[in-house]
């Protein structure tokens, strides 16, 4: 992947400070980012608009990320997704293998955040074009 993608990248999380923190971050390594505070407004935008990637807190209320995951496969097969959690237990982390999506346990460094959007836009890129 030469540059940065065509469609914007999704945060989602219900902590305000942890997702301008994320957007932050993301924004600053060249993407385009749009930011949801719950799932279900997640889920609205994302039926609504093409994203490149989705990025999802676990433990949100209303839409927790696990099932915004399940949601996004339905809605928009393929786009990939990465889930953020503080609370990376067993149970969690076999929820996320069992979706297929990788988990990036808080707190992280805004380096590994944008490293693992990198690599799964990069994973992306390849099986489009295979």
């Amino acid at each position: 992947m030469d540059g940065p993608p065509v469609e914007p990248i999704l945060v989602v999380d219900d902590d305000p400070t942890c997702r301008l923190i994320m957007t932050d971050a993301l924004e600053r390594a060249g993407y385009q980012v749009d930011a949801a505070s719950d799932g279900t407004g997640a889920l609205a935008r994302i039926v609504g608009r093409r994203y490149a990637l989705v990025v999802a807190d676990v433990s949100m209320p209303r839409l927790h990320g696990l099932a915004l995951v399940a949601e996004l496969e339905r809605v928009r097969p393929g786009v990939p997704a990465l889930l953020i959690s503080a609370f990376s237990d067993e149970r969690t982390r076999a929820a996320a293998r069992r979706l297929g999506v990788p988990l990036l346990t808080k707190p992280f460094h805004a380096e590994a955040l944008v490293g693992r959007v990198r690599e799964l836009l990069r994973a992306r890129a390849i099986d489009s074009s295979a």
